[in-house]
């Protein structure tokens, strides 16, 4: 995704000979596509650099600040994993900056007047050391509350802190390379996702968007950065 470095070519004459042709080089990717990776197979896209420096700060002070007041629950998927489901007391979890940026997710993966998924909604992820997420799928089943038959369950979580790569999400077997202020998003309904243990003295905390979308659905670049960009 990073740009490529040019070297200069220079021409030289020798005895009056004419000059090599200058070779052509590919054009340097625009910075559009620099911000975004959308997997060959559709399975997942990231959007780099998402969230701004001031953003993550104060995603990571809340988060925080919900642990240690007891608000994050233990998740019983796992050891050494806690979450919180905003929509289920958004008078606790809820505020300003988490409005904006459901809008801004919704604005860059194109899902704005798409239905909100209400199994997961949005939630606040903490793993701590050791923690890791089970191979698992988020699929709909017939009979469960908010479970909507017929429909894919779509996830983003943007990336508030990862303090070793092996918190990176799996999905299908495949590590995605995302970083810090980083957005991924992915058909949780349909791929296995995981992590490894955490390796690291910090935990990994990651804020989670849901939206029920059709079968068909498949993931596109990012509109124009004017529309959903807060850099």
């Amino acid at each position: 995704m990073a740009g490529r470095t040019r070297g200069e070519w220079r021409q030289r004459r020798a005895g009056g000979g004419a000059a090599p042709p200058r070779p052509s080089l590919a054009p340097a990717p625009s910075p559009a596509a620099a911000r975004f990776l959308l997997a060959p197979s559709n399975r997942w896209m990231i959007v780099k650099r998402f969230l701004t420096p001031e953003e993550r700060r104060q995603l990571l002070a809340k988060a925080l600040r919900h642990f240690q007041r007891g608000e994050l629950l233990p998740n019983p998927s796992g050891p050494a994993r806690y979450f919180a489901k905003v929509d289920e007391d958004p008078r606790v979890y809820d505020d300003a900056l988490l409005q904006r940026l459901t809008r801004r997710c919704e604005q860059c993966l194109r899902l704005e007047r798409v239905a909100h998924d209400c199994v997961l909604g949005r939630t606040i992820s903490l793993i701590a050391p050791g923690g890791y997420i089970h191979r698992h799928t988020d699929a709909y089943r017939e009979g469960l509350p908010g479970h909507r038959l017929g429909l894919e369950h779509c996830r983003c979580n943007v990336v508030v802190r990862m303090p070793h790569p092996s918190g990176r999400p799996i999905i299908e077997g495949e590590a995605l390379d995302v970083e810090e202020g980083d957005l991924w998003v992915f058909m949780a309904s349909r791929s296995a996702h995981e992590t490894q243990p955490l390796q690291a003295q910090d935990p990994r905390i990651v804020f989670g968007f849901g939206w029920s979308v059709p079968p068909s659905h498949k993931f596109q670049p990012p509109p124009e950065e004017s529309l959903w960009s807060a850099h």
